[in-house]
């Protein structure tokens, strides 16, 4: 009779395929030398995961899990935190620790790659964009805008949000992109305080 797979076991092995992952990347990733960093065998990882394609789905879900609990703890200590101050926050966080830029360029890298370098499904590589994209359209709804609106401006912020971050991959240039943020965050703090000009465009 097969054994059932310790869940303590599996999110504690999880998390390290996480940072394995942030480390390596995903375009060359294959299970042997995975299993050889992580000091274990490959049998162990199947005997938790199933597949290949069932471990890289389960770390990058763990991945954005962890960057919503980051979310959630700001949250919970400063409620009122507004869109534009929790986009502050993210990145100071980014630009913080190598580790955190590690973490979140392994979730767009994920949903850049060609699905047939990662065997990612469709709707696995979306997420990765798509949940953040998602959280700030229920928070624009939430502070006043119609959902169709919101869906548009959501859209427009993540996407500038995920350029600055892809060019920090790429240029490593703080300085120059934390004047840009502060510049893009200036103008849609003027934009997100006035709902009723944001329906009218």
């Amino acid at each position: 009779m097969a054994r059932t797979a310790d869940p303590h076991l599996k999110r504690e092995l999880l998390d390290q395929v996480v940072a394995y992952l942030a480390d390596n990347g995903l375009a060359q990733t294959t299970l042997r030398p995975m299993a050889a960093a992580l000091g274990i065998s490959i049998n162990r990882l199947m005997h938790h995961f199933g597949s290949k394609d069932e471990l890289i789905t389960a770390a990058l879900a763990r991945a954005i899990d962890l960057q919503i609990d980051v979310q959630r703890k700001w949250l919970q200590r400063s409620p009122k935190l507004t869109q534009v101050e929790l986009y502050r926050r993210w990145w100071k966080w980014l630009c913080a620790n190598p580790r955190n830029l590690a973490l979140v360029r392994l979730n767009y890298e994920a949903a850049t790659l060609e699905p047939l370098v990662t065997g990612l499904a469709g709707d696995v590589r979306a997420d990765q964009i798509g949940v953040w994209r998602h959280d700030v359209e229920q928070r624009l709804v939430a502070e006043g805008l119609k959902p169709e609106r919101a869906a548009l401006e959501a859209s427009l912020i993540k996407a500038t949000f995920t350029g600055l971050a892809m060019d920090l991959f790429a240029t490593g240039d703080t300085r120059r992109l934390t004047k840009a943020l502060e510049s893009w965050l200036s103008r849609l703090d003027k934009d997100l305080s006035n709902t009723d000009d944001l329906e009218r465009r």
